[in-house]
């Protein structure tokens, strides 16, 4: 059970400062093959990457505000630049991309560069991690005008109050399906989603353990995330209040950032075949992968439910890797 009354604080602060008009809500099942349950928020959007439009609710109002192009900043294949620069060419806001040199063009890359114009791009040779100001201000010269900096991942204050309707909609779920979750599975690139989720639970008191997958970062910048994050939202809010018990995991499968093996193809075919969901390579079958490791190892009991945080729209790069599973009839002339 969580207070009335902070629901009703949360709520009212989502609807304050994120869109109503983007779709928010995804529906929670039972898996087929496993006693766990899937939020779908891969349902979300299909070419905006599931969870992200949770982001943007609160990103897009800012971003309007300020009235200045936009400078966006990360990978030619990342998820969220393919997915926020969609919904900036739907709003007609200008902006710039500075992208890291990468090879070829599959997957997100493909669909990115159908979206764009070449004076868009400038191709950088690193990304920084942190948008410091001396980065910003000397490409602001050299472009001769303001920007509104997107850092990657879109992991910023901004993009908060967006990312708490995760955790409201996971009690909806609950009422929905009439159970109460024990354990919650979420991934963590950035980690936006994941401290947003944390940070709203403790908040509502809710009685659950959140367990995140580092799938980039470290535990220790997590944590100094999330303190950040923490004193941000109790300023919002006008209270305090402690964290929940929370636990990080490392991947299992193809630990380092980006990669791919045959224990990832073979987790997005097995689920595939047996629950009809599509996992995206470098986020979701890790997360499903360490799921299942935990769960066992740890013996964990009571409802236990995992967030499809989208992205499958990535498997278009890795069509080559999963060609054996293609029936001999398609190359029948």
């Amino acid at each position: 059970m969580v207070l009335s009354t902070e629901k009703e604080r949360l709520q009212k602060l989502c609807s304050r400062d994120a869109l109503a008009s983007f779709p928010l809500h995804s529906r929670a099942h039972l898996m087929q093959k496993a006693r766990w349950y899937v939020k779908r928020d891969d349902e979300l959007g299909f070419s905006i990457s599931g969870s992200k439009l949770r982001k943007y609710a609160s990103i897009l109002p800012f971003i309007k505000k300020e009235k200045k192009p936009v400078a966006l900043v990360g990978s030619f294949s990342s998820n969220h630049i393919l997915s926020l620069v969609q919904l900036l060419k739907q709003e007609g806001i200008s902006y710039q991309l500075f992208l890291e040199k990468t090879h070829g063009a599959k997957g997100n890359a493909f669909f990115l560069s159908l979206l764009l114009r070449e004076n868009e791009v400038i191709w950088i040779d690193q990304v920084p991690s942190i948008l410091e100001k001396t980065w910003t201000q000397a490409w602001e010269e050299r472009c001769s005008r303001e920007f509104v900096w997107i850092p990657m991942g879109g992991c910023m204050k901004e993009a908060l109050v967006g990312s708490l309707t995760l955790a409201l909609d996971l009690l909806q779920n609950e009422q929905d399906l009439g159970v109460f979750f024990d354990h919650v599975f979420v991934d963590a690139g950035t980690g936006m989603s994941a401290i947003a989720l944390i940070l709203g639970m403790s908040y509502l008191q809710k009685k659950l353990r959140i367990h995140v997958v580092l799938i980039a970062g470290s535990c220790e910048e997590f944590s100094k995330n999330l303190s950040y994050f923490h004193e941000y939202l109790q300023e919002l809010l006008g209270v305090s209040f402690p964290i929940l018990t929370y636990e990080t995991h490392q991947p299992s499968i193809a630990k380092s950032f980006g990669s791919f093996n045959a224990s990832v193809r073979n987790c997005i075919k097995k689920t595939a075949e047996m629950e009809g969901i599509f996992l995206d390579p470098m986020y979701t079958a890790k997360l499903v992968t360490k799921m299942q490791e935990v769960v066992c190892r740890d013996n964990l009991t009571g409802n236990i439910i995992w967030v499809h945080s989208g992205g499958a729209l990535s498997l278009s790069g890795f069509q080559e890797a999963f060609s054996q599973y293609l029936p001999a009839a398609l190359f029948t002339p």
